[in-house]
């Protein structure tokens, strides 16, 4: 009994030309396909010619060939433009996309949008521009201002200006972006509260705004509108911001934090306010840092996971809800790809694309489906294949390889980015309007 199947005239041509069926003349024209009795390929061409040169497997083997061949072209050579990272601030987000260009929503009171609105400004439900920027590299988010790394090394900033977030050296709030002044070849950018810090070519580390605690480094406490250096610190390949403390990782694969460290979260044994930088005690290997609000997490060479400061909500993972002044091994989390913390939570990227995350839950943060604080690991409902996450105060959000984010947790003043004000989102929702 013969089985006849029937292929597309632009692949039985490509299986001529790969050589999988052999003897037919370039451009003979080929109007049917048989598999014979013997198993082999038949190919019917002009003039009657049939050719017996390929069994099934073979053909098989070379439509896939094919098909990835394609796959590959046109994947190498679309123009498609995609999201490939988002930040969040308190109460708003960005997204940085392929051709350079970012995407704000959420709260924008003080234009940290930046989207050009006469201020204050109106909160944006769903993804909106920002005006004026293009080459950006790398995006970064404070409670109210946001900031962009340009691919020339410069760092333009938009939003509250309270304490010198912009640093431009003025006052007023911006709805625009503008350049930090006295600020050039920077490598990656951070910011949390109310300043940002920028790692130099070199390894030098520069922040500017509030000084409070001490989180600019420069061994003051008086906020800086423009960026000052960290004393005593180099060698310096990231480095992240909290609400009002600041880790460093280095090159030799170890953390020094500065600022705020009322709950520990200098990792160095104390509660002493630190205005330079000191060393996390016990931490070597260091591959991935992240800093909330109030504490620290690090992932080693080995795979396991350390955070230490703030657990009232048990976000440091140690299954208990005792600050500790000192890095703990993490029990609720392995080989994570990706960490990222907010004000009293800490989310992982784990194999697969899965989110995973414990501590506080008030706004559904975790993103489980309930409103449940956590001291263990909870899949994020209807994540997986995601690249990357971020997790502002109350809000995560995951970006996924076609291009799209989804965020869940506190969804006031349009965080969520859906269109909606809902304020409680327990379970995964689209965001609107991205690219």
């Amino acid at each position: 009994m013969k089985s006849r199947r029937t292929l597309t005239l632009v692949v039985l041509m490509a299986l001529v030309a790969t050589g999988c069926v052999t003897g037919v003349r370039a451009g003979a024209r080929c109007r049917s396909t048989d598999f014979g009795d013997d198993g082999t390929f038949v190919l019917k061409c002009e003039r009657g010619r049939w050719v017996r040169k390929a069994t099934r497997e073979q053909v098989a083997q070379s439509i896939i060939a094919i098909l990835k061949a394609r796959t590959t072209t046109t994947t190498s050579t679309s123009t498609t433009t995609i999201v490939t990272k988002v930040v969040t601030g308190a109460y708003h987000s960005c997204a940085l996309l392929t051709n350079g260009n970012a995407k704000c929503w959420g709260d924008n009171y003080y234009g940290q949008v930046g989207n050009g609105a006469t201020l204050p400004g109106t909160d944006q439900s769903t993804p909106q521009p920002v005006v004026s920027l293009s080459g950006v590299r790398q995006l970064a988010a404070s409670d109210i201002a946001s900031c962009a790394l340009l691919n020339n090394g410069a760092v333009w900033c938009w939003g509250g200006n309270t304490f010198g977030e912009l640093g431009d050296g003025l006052t007023p709030d911006r709805s625009t972006p503008g350049p930090v002044v006295g600020l050039d070849g920077v490598t990656q950018l951070d910011g949390g509260g109310n300043h940002f810090c920028a790692v130099i070519a070199g390894g030098a580390v520069r922040c500017w705004g509030q000084n409070q605690s001490g989180e600019l480094g420069n061994g003051s406490t008086t906020d800086s509108r423009t960026p000052v250096t960290v004393v005593g610190l180099s060698g310096v390949t990231s480095v992240h911001v909290g609400e009002a403390s600041v880790c460093a990782k280095l090159s030799a694969g170890t953390i020094k934090c500065w600022g705020n460290n009322n709950y520990g979260q200098m990792g160095d044994g104390s509660t002493m306010q630190r205005t330079t930088p000191v060393a996390v005690m016990g931490l070597g290997g260091v591959t991935i840092v992240d800093v909330g609000a109030y504490h620290a997490c690090a992932v080693l060479s080995s795979g396991s996971m350390r955070c230490w400061g703030q657990n009232g909500k048990g976000e440091l993972g140690d299954n208990t809800t005792t600050n500790s002044r000192l890095p703990v091994p993490v029990t609720v989390a392995s080989n994570p790809l990706a960490v990222d913390l907010g004000e009293h939570s800490t989310c992982v990227l784990v194999a697969g694309g899965v989110v995973k995350c414990w501590g506080n839950n008030v706004a559904g943060q975790i993103g489980n489906g309930t409103v449940t604080n956590s001291r263990f690991p909870s899949d994020a409902i209807g994540v997986s294949g995601a690249l990357s996450l971020t997790n502002g105060r109350k809000t995560v959000c995951a970006s996924f390889s076609g291009g799209t984010v989804k965020c869940w947790g506190d969804g006031d003043q349009s965080h969520i980015g859906n269109g909606t004000t809902i304020a409680i989102n327990s379970t995964p929702v689209l965001v609107t309007g991205l690219p």
